[in-house]
């Protein structure tokens, strides 16, 4: 978040006027201009490099129910109430991805998918997710042996997980919101003025009525209050060229730390192992290393050795949110409540991003408060 003296225009030479100034052109402030399109908002979107240059385009496509945590994992860091209810959110933003991708015409496949064990601890985990699950009304099956028969230990299953493209989901919801959108236009400034808010932006300020962020991982930069909320983590991948068929459903293996999917075309897509080298990969460069780009090649000879001498067509890194709790942050500033946030999926924008984009707008209308996700849990004097 930070603009030369001479890339930007001089101070006062704002040419532009909006309800609400979205900065962030992922799938979460696309959907958002979307909804607020849909309300008669007059909305300008700014992003700093282009419609889904950010953690949104340079993710797997994975589609799934529930977060990075197991189920049994989850109720002991937030109890079972709330553990149901975080299940039933991305069963909900689930369902709603997929209706959108459909209704606008951008690739979506409902293939299932398998979470997988490589650990003894991490089977017994899954086993007692399954059966929790299955008491709380989720769909689990369970697999007592490895259903892709490579090498892992027993499986969680969900028929009704996808995998959607999300670049060009975001680009259709962009284009349905008839927002103005300024790609290449990096904020560096929000000035707090008695007729709006004043976004400073490389291209031109514009003066809102409403800001919100939509800004993950870059926050910090722009906005101090965020400093001790969100870490940035950076996650690799790497894709193949086109193989022969070898795997039907997306999968999640090692807690999270592994994730692929293969796509109808016959790239097999996989990322992971930020685990390898956690200082390392928080950072906000999105270029690899040979270390993580190795230990992705070395899982793709061990559990599809067939595709050992494909040929690697691609390699990407993408920078996420975390936050202390894993929880995403919705709110407002108590500094200025017209400036209003929601980011740090921590690694699952595609399996939350619309439900909190949401609650947010329920926030702002005043039917909701951001239950679970509201950031003033974690610092109640800078937030609403």
């Amino acid at each position: 978040m930070s603009v030369g003296l001479w890339q930007a225009p001089q101070p006062g030479d704002h040419d532009t006027h909006a309800d609400v100034a979205i900065i962030g052109a992922g799938i979460i402030g696309a959907y958002l201009a979307l909804r607020l399109g849909e309300r008669g908002r007059r909305t300008v979107v700014l992003e700093a490099r282009h419609v889904a240059g950010g953690a949104t385009g340079r993710n797997a496509g994975l589609l799934l129910t529930g977060v990075a945590h197991s189920y049994v994992a989850a109720l002991q860091l937030y109890g079972r109430a709330a553990t149901r209810e975080l299940w039933s959110i991305t069963v909900r933003n689930r369902e709603a991805m997929i209706g959108w991708a459909t209704r606008l015409g951008t690739p979506v496949r409902r293939c299932g998918s398998y979470i997988l064990a490589c650990t003894a601890r991490q089977a017994e985990e899954l086993r007692a997710s399954a059966a929790l699950m299955r008491e709380d009304g989720f769909q689990a099956e369970w697999f007592d042996h490895d259903p892709l028969g490579r090498g892992f230990l027993c499986a969680l299953g969900n028929p009704q997980d996808g995998a959607i493209q999300p670049a060009l989901l975001t680009a259709a919801m962009i284009r349905q919101s008839g927002a103005q959108v300024r790609e290449a236009s990096e904020v560096y400034a929000l000035e707090s003025q008695a007729d709006g808010v004043l976004v400073r932006a490389r291209g031109g300020a514009v003066l809102a009525q409403q800001v919100i962020l939509a800004t993950n991982a870059w926050t910090p930069l722009l906005v101090p209050e965020f400093a001790e909320l969100i870490v940035p983590g950076r996650g690799q991948v790497l894709a193949t060229a086109p193989a022969p068929r070898v795997l039907e459903r997306v999968c999640y293996c090692d807690d999270g730390f592994e994730y692929f999917q293969q796509l109808p075309d016959g790239r097999l897509v996989l990322g992971g192992y930020r685990n390898l080298a956690f200082e390392q990969e928080r950072t906000y460069a999105d270029h690899t290393t040979p270390l993580i780009q190795d230990a992705l090649e070395e899982f793709l000879r061990r559990h599809f050795p067939e595709l050992a001498d494909t040929p690697i067509e691609r390699r990407w890194a993408g920078t996420m949110a975390f936050t202390p709790d894993s929880l995403p942050l919705i709110g407002r500033l108590r500094r200025d409540e017209r400036i209003a946030f929601v980011m740090a999926c921590n690694g699952h924008g595609l399996g939350l991003g619309i439900t909190v984009a949401d609650e947010l707008l329920r926030l702002l209308e005043g039917t909701g408060d951001g239950g679970m996700f509201a950031a003033r849990r974690l610092m109640q004097e800078a937030f609403l």
